[in-house]
């Protein structure tokens, strides 16, 4: 899992970032203008206790269900595994619960009745059902779960991505001058982590956006995560994609610009020649031209 030749591919459309050698003609395309965001501007999601599932072993609070998440903490540290289990319909997604400080996990799968679940570990890889709540979610809009943090794309107030991610768009007009800088930082910042790539297939590691900026390398993950993050702080809707691709399972992005919507598979940014973009392989100089299957949305 996330070896070295996995991928993080962000995904838009040609039209938007067509390359052209026409004289005087500006590079990205021309797109609206579009207000900057400050520090005090970032969304962070809450926790005001007012609809709380209470559990022995763990809270989830769904207050905020009208914007795509819901907070949930361990109420006391747990010799045994805690997982909160998400559904809707056919739909699953399991999540670790291993921190006492409220965590945000989102509501990705639309309007509906949603089952959360507290599930403690039996033995191995073995759960109980610990407590369980239906919900009913209408979100405000359907890209609100993907403009706030949440536990694979953590950031909180003070943290260092905040301020950078505003370092490096402070200069532009619109999102796709902010999309194609911050793409670019990723790239940049960032190197290839092989030895955490093998550690990578022998347990499922979480991305500390944290340490990313201390240790400057990671895997795909943490391209992803990062990528996520920065669009996310610019109030620019991401989402974290894990799926499948012709070589193995990765990470990737794909980003929502208005009146266009989600834009993919392939988006090309470079001046003069046409070429992938692809933070994880830019940085490794990696061409990868298959196939991409999307499974999870985060």
């Amino acid at each position: 899992m996330f070896k070295k030749i996995s991928i993080i591919a962000m995904t838009l459309s040609l039209c938007l970032f067509g390359c052209s050698k026409e004289p005087g003609k500006e590079y990205p395309s021309q797109y609206p203008d579009s207000p900057s965001y400050q520090i005090d501007d970032i969304l962070y999601p809450e926790n005001p206790g007012t609809h709380v599932l209470k559990s022995q072993v763990a809270n989830v609070d769904y207050s905020h269900t009208d914007l795509g998440y819901v907070m949930a903490y361990l109420n006391q540290k747990s010799d045994v595994k805690i997982k909160i289990k998400i559904s809707k319909g056919e739909q699953k997604y399991f999540y670790d619960l291993t921190s006492q400080q409220p965590i945000a996990f989102p509501l990705q799968m639309g309007n509906g009745d949603y089952l959360i679940s507290v599930l403690k570990q039996y033995q191995g890889n073995d759960y109980y059902v610990e407590k369980t709540q239906k919900i009913q979610v209408e979100l405000q809009n359907e890209l609100t779960p993907y403009l706030y943090p949440n536990q694979l794309v953590d950031y909180q107030k003070g943290d260092i991505i905040t301020t950078k991610s505003m370092e490096v768009v402070k200069d532009d007009t619109n999102d796709l001058q902010r999309i194609k800088d911050i793409y670019n930082y990723v790239v940049d910042y960032l190197s290839y982590d092989d030895n955490k790539a093998v550690e990578a297939t022998k347990k499922y590691i979480i991305p500390n956006l944290q340490e990313l900026f201390v240790e400057k390398k990671g895997i795909c993950f943490d391209y992803a995560s990062m990528m996520t993050a920065m669009l996310r702080i610019q109030h620019i809707p991401a989402r974290l994609i894990c799926g499948n691709t012709d070589i193995e399972y990765h990470a990737w992005v794909e980003v929502y610009l208005e009146g266009q919507g989600w834009v993919n598979p392939d988006i090309f940014v470079d001046e003069k020649t046409w070429t992938r973009m692809d933070p994880t392989f830019a940085s490794s100089k990696f061409d990868y031209n298959g196939q991409y299957e999307a499974v999870y949305y985060y």
